[in-house]
């Protein structure tokens, strides 16, 4: 169990480390893991004792704001412990896993795993349009 006061991007990054999985820090000092061409990044909120994860995906040329619209209104009706949004070009998943009473290492790698099978499966299931790259 890792303290809530232990709980650093730098600490995330040795979870996955140790999970042989690929990982690096973003120039902002964000957690990047990186597997099958996915990155998902990972952020500590000290402040709130919340772990942030975020994936980002492009949409493809000719997607109107519409269907955007759409798409993000679906996944957030239909998949309720997961927020999609859409930013200019892109659309974005997030998840925040609160650790203010310590956090086990396996449920680092367990939201990981959560949020990016939710995620691709959502937009398997509900990107009906093919819009996302």
């Amino acid at each position: 169990m890792i303290l809530p006061e232990e709980v650093t991007n730098t600490r995330i990054k040795t979870i996955f480390d140790e999970a042989f999985m690929e990982s690096d820090f973003t120039e902002k000092g964000e957690v990047r893991v990186t597997e099958g061409g996915i990155k998902v990044l990972l952020s500590v909120d000290a402040d709130r004792k919340l772990l942030r994860y975020l994936m980002l995906f492009g949409y493809r040329g000719g997607a109107s704001p519409a269907d955007q619209l759409e798409l993000v209104n679906e996944l957030n009706k239909n998949i309720i412990f997961m927020r999609a949004w859409s930013f200019g070009n892109g659309i974005a998943f997030d998840y925040a896993l609160p650790y203010d009473g310590g956090l086990p290492p396996k449920q680092v790698i367990s939201a990981y795993n959560w949020l990016r099978k939710t995620a691709l499966g959502g937009l398997q299931q509900y990107d009906r349009k093919n819009i996302v790259a």
